[in-house]
């Protein structure tokens, strides 16, 4: 099951990222996501938290996370690696609650479930990104939780 089987695009996220090389830095993402259309959503983010990492990323590699459930909520936990235009990587995890406003896990895999994800390149033009991703559900494996 995708995210959108699970919530039919109307939910809640609470999200915790940490950075590796950077431990002062941790930052919260309280986001409320709604379907206004077959094929659109509305986004609202807060973001609270300190961060004093570099601010040079350009891509994403890794992203990988798994999902759990007690019938409410997902649980999410995390990690990618990000890219730097220097050259360098940034290690990032995060810890998730993930909550539907009509919560649908009837299929939902009883060991969890394993995402993956790839990105594109960011394309960055003033104040905007933009990107292309592409990813995978399956069946989480019991050495991958």
């Amino acid at each position: 099951m995708n995210l959108y089987d699970i919530t039919q695009g109307n939910y809640t996220v609470h999200r915790t990222v940490s950075y590796t090389e950077h431990p002062n830095s941790r930052l919260v993402f309280d986001t409320k996501v709604r379907q206004v259309k077959k094929e659109e959503w509305s986004t609202t983010i807060d973001v609270s938290g300190s961060y004093d990492g570099p601010t040079d990323v350009v891509g994403v590699d890794d992203y990988q996370l798994v999902w759990t459930t007690d019938g409410k909520t997902l649980a999410e936990t995390g990690s990618a690696t990000l890219r730097l235009s220097s050259g360098g990587r940034e290690h990032t995890t995060w810890v998730s609650s993930i909550t539907p406003n009509a919560p649908n896990f009837e299929r939902f895999s009883k060991g969890g479930e394993t995402v993956r994800v790839t990105f594109s390149p960011f394309k960055l033009s003033g104040n905007t990104m933009s990107y292309d991703w592409t990813g995978t559900v399956e069946p989480t494996k019991q050495r991958e939780r």
